[in-house]
């Protein structure tokens, strides 16, 4: 039933949001695993959206705050009780703020004063906060936060480090505006969002989620791999915090539950090193590289291969726009070899952006060559 659930709002997601594929696994193992996760990209590219989506469909108190400098404690944690500290009691007014949400995203995260993230620190690390003499506990559930840089500030090093899921968010590519568009007058108009989890949906699949990743060192092979990766990371220059080394494997378990698998593959591990082992986006080129070399994906090599016709199927879609004959035979060409791929992709669930985003481009080329040939020799 869970699994079903889980299901339907990773559905629900990827409907809404154009190629966001990474992006929604990305947010759904920050729910699941609890570890907070921050979404890096330009302005306008629904990191914002998604994270709200995902909040409207969870039956869960959420909290959304967008922070400057300018931002003071009181707007996140409360104002304090003007009548307990009459009585000497130091304590907040929470309705409504941080302490008391479930869902938590804080926009633009950078732009915080080092009062705000010194506070946050603690939050993100203990899941709790100190009133009156004493740490309380928070109900959080997931903490997400974004960003359209990443700090370059020394001081800003651990509070980086403790965002645990990094995701990169590019804008849609060309050949899917279309779709873009469509999908966001959509998202404008309102689209309504029925509850799919309730908070102990979510409790409950963290909970599972803990028990595959208490489960995960019995797995030597996969452990085998995994610090034959961070060795190889290492000598590349990739640097992971003894604490990052762990947050990986508890990551890749809750991308496991995502997929539905029985134990954690080698698939999972390599998902969560591209969101958990890197600082930026020059990591994640190593770390994919470093996957291929590693043989640690049982999708990967398709992946490129798919990459590399879709990119020479467009290329020759853009020259047979405006071309001759020539032109024109180099995407037939290049048509032929496309559709010899599609009944070589393996059906893996984790290939569906990238073969969604080939078939958009190779339907495409086939209207162009339909309507060419239609031009040139009149049938």
């Amino acid at each position: 039933m869970l699994k079903d659930k889980l299901t339907e709002l990773k559905y629900r997601l990827a409907e809404r949001f154009v190629q966001r594929e990474a992006e929604i696994t990305a947010v759904l193992a920050g729910l699941l695993s609890g570890e907070p996760t921050i979404l890096v990209g330009d302005v306008g590219t629904a990191k914002t959206a998604l994270i709200e989506n995902l909040a409207s469909m969870i039956d869960a108190k959420y909290f959304y705050y967008l922070l400057t400098r300018f931002t003071e404690p009181d707007e996140i944690l409360g104002v304090l009780d003007i009548n307990a500290l009459r009585e000497g009691k130091y304590v907040r007014r929470t309705e409504g703020k941080l302490p008391q949400a479930e869902i938590v995203f804080l926009d633009e995260i950078f732009k915080a004063s080092s009062a705000i993230r010194n506070i946050l620190l603690d939050i993100i690390l203990n899941k709790r906060i100190f009133s009156d003499g004493n740490y309380i506990k928070l109900p959080m559930l997931a903490l997400y936060t974004a960003s359209n840089e990443i700090s370059g500030d020394v001081e800003d090093a651990p509070f980086y480090d403790r965002l645990t899921i990094r995701c990169f968010v590019k804008g849609v590519s060309e050949d899917s505006w279309e779709e873009l568009i469509e999908k966001g007058v959509e998202l404008d108009l309102g689209v309504e969002s029925n509850i799919v989890m309730s908070v102990n949906d979510v409790k409950s699949l963290q909970n599972a989620v803990m028990e595959k990743f208490r489960q995960i060192t019995s797995n030597r092979d996969l452990i085998r791999r995994y610090i034959e990766a961070l060795v190889r990371l290492k000598q590349r220059g990739v640097k992971i915090s003894d604490r990052r080394k762990i947050k990986v494997l508890k990551v890749a378990s809750a991308i496991s539950f995502v997929y539905g698998e029985n134990d954690v593959s080698l698939d999972s591990l390599a998902e969560a090193l591209k969101l958990t082992a890197v600082h930026d986006e020059d990591d994640l080129k190593k770390v994919e590289q470093i996957i291929l070399e590693l043989g640690l994906s049982s999708f990967y090599q398709h992946v490129q291969k798919i990459q590399v016709v879709t990119a020479e199927l467009q290329n020759a879609l853009n020259a047979s726009l405006n071309g001759g004959m020539e032109e024109l035979k180099m995407l037939s060409t290049i048509y032929k070899k496309a559709s010899t791929l599609i009944d070589e992709i393996p059906k893996n669930p984790r290939l569906l952006p990238y073969i969604r985003q080939f078939k958009q481009v190779y339907s495409r080329a086939e209207d162009v060559l339909e309507r060419k040939k239609a031009e040139l020799f009149g049938v």
